[in-house]
């Protein structure tokens, strides 16, 4: 039998660990939705408006660099 030290059972140990937590945390998932598409985007109410009624992050996104930005809020579904 070969003989293993601690040091290399505890880096396994550590690897199997890290690869196991990396794997876990693919649950979350992300929505994202146009606050008030009509008007444009100011961007301290869109932040603000994102953040109170969908606890997410709001910016300012245009869809063509000609046209004018929208409120893109992304919060977790």
């Amino acid at each position: 039998m070969a003989n293993i030290s601690w040091s290399h059972f505890l880096i396994l140990m550590l690897v199997f660990s890290v690869v196991k937590k990396g794997k876990g945390d693919q649950t979350d998932k992300y929505c994202t939705i146009i606050i008030d598409p009509r008007t444009p985007c100011d961007l301290v109410d869109c932040r603000l408006s994102c953040y109170t009624g969908y606890n997410g992050v709001g910016k300012c996104i245009a869809s063509k660099a000609s046209r004018t930005p929208n409120c893109v809020c992304t919060y977790n579904c």
